[in-house]
């Protein structure tokens, strides 16, 4: 029987509605689709103590575990309860290294460092960032002492945090869409037409999307949906009014009402605007637009970008809507380029479920445990 414990320091959302909370949730039972019988210990700070007890004595008792996989959260594991008062502020820590000391491999994903960039002094407190900042610090701290391993969404994170310590990238995961996925290897584009989809916030800075719309307006027989919720638009239909045309339309849908607009799409665009800190990111729409065999359209300065390069299955580009219209006009006049990059999506769909990033943290650990 193949065994792992998954460690989370906050409860598991039964429907998340943003990718951190996401990310979890598709771990978790990603091991268990792989065939692992997972140990839980999750939830607020009491329930995990409850867990961490019982896991312990099956521990001493000879119950055999393959691996521990955690993941963090953007607070500081201490500090995970509501209220976030640290009523434990050694138990998940205490928990990790007797596993380790027990023979079991740990590993943990390592979620975020915000908390190491301008915008987090910005934006919080300074008597918060007392608090917080020296909790943040001391998780690092800890982490070389009781893990094996530690994942992070991007390469470029680890030039940040944990240098000199072993680590693997681990990006986000998506779910394999056979139905479209069969479609979409078929699909050859409308000569002289290009449709691209954009999903998620377009307010923020960073989620700014105007000069797509704008690269839009100015490439004729390219079309562009974007998918945002209602509020977000109606505060922000202002700002994006010069940039756009009937060309452009603007529609709201709940994540699981995507595919139609995934099948439909020759492009998914992830346009990020460039920061020191945005250029780090691994979007989890990135992986969810491969596993619809939708290629993807990408800021070339963002970390995810490597992986569209890797993968042939998309075009990484410079974030002025000049450098994206010129793309843009290209593929609409190039129909087997975006064909090309369609089919070399859909192959590359498996190798980014959340099921094969599961296997991969098996494979890792369990080497570990072998050396």
């Amino acid at each position: 029987m193949k065994r792992c414990i998954f460690h989370y320091p906050a409860p598991i959302a039964d429907a998340p509605g943003i990718g951190s909370a996401l990310r979890p949730k598709r771990m978790l039972a990603a091991f268990r689709a792989i065939g692992y019988e997972v140990e839980e210990v999750t939830g607020y700070s009491r329930e995990r103590k409850e867990k961490i007890a019982a896991v312990r004595r099956k521990i001493q008792s000879g119950t055999e575990y393959d691996f521990v996989y955690s993941e963090s959260v953007n607070d500081p594991t201490a500090m995970t309860d509501r209220d976030h008062i640290p009523r434990h502020p050694f138990m998940d820590f205490s928990f990790l290294a007797l596993c380790k000391k027990s023979g079991i491999p740990t590993g943990l994903f390592y979620r975020d460092m915000h908390w190491r960039f301008p915008f987090y002094r910005d934006s919080v407190s300074w008597w918060k960032r007392a608090i917080l900042v020296p909790m943040f610090r001391r998780d690092l701290r800890s982490y070389r002492r009781v893990l094996s391993l530690i994942y992070f969404p991007s390469e470029a994170i680890h030039n940040y945090v944990m240098e000199g310590f072993p680590f693997r990238t681990l990006p986000p995961g998506g779910k394999l869409q056979e139905e479209t996925l069969t479609r979409k290897r078929e699909r050859r584009p409308v000569p002289g037409e290009l449709h691209v989809f954009y999903v998620g916030s377009i307010t923020g800075g960073v989620y700014d999307v105007r000069n797509l719309c704008a690269a839009v307006r100015d490439t004729a027989g390219v079309y562009l949906t974007i998918c945002t919720p209602q509020a977000q638009w109606e505060t922000a239909r202002e700002q994006y009014a010069p940039v756009l045309c009937d060309r452009v339309r603007v529609v709201h849908r709940s994540s699981d009402q995507l595919a139609e607009l995934y099948e439909q799409a020759d492009v998914f665009a992830c346009c990020l605007q460039s920061n020191e800190y945005t250029d780090l990111a691994m979007p989890i729409k990135v992986p969810e637009s491969i596993c619809y065999g939708t290629p993807v359209m990408i800021t070339e300065t963002i970390a995810a970008a490597d992986l569209i390069r890797q993968e042939g299955c998309g075009w990484p580009v410079a974030g002025s809507d000049r450098a994206m219209a010129e793309l843009l006009a290209f593929l609409r006049d190039h129909p087997e380029e975006v064909a090309a990059k369609t089919r070399n999506t859909v192959d590359a769909s498996p190798r980014h479920t959340w099921e094969a990033r599961a296997r991969q943290v098996a494979e890792d650990l369990t080497n570990l445990h072998k050396e």
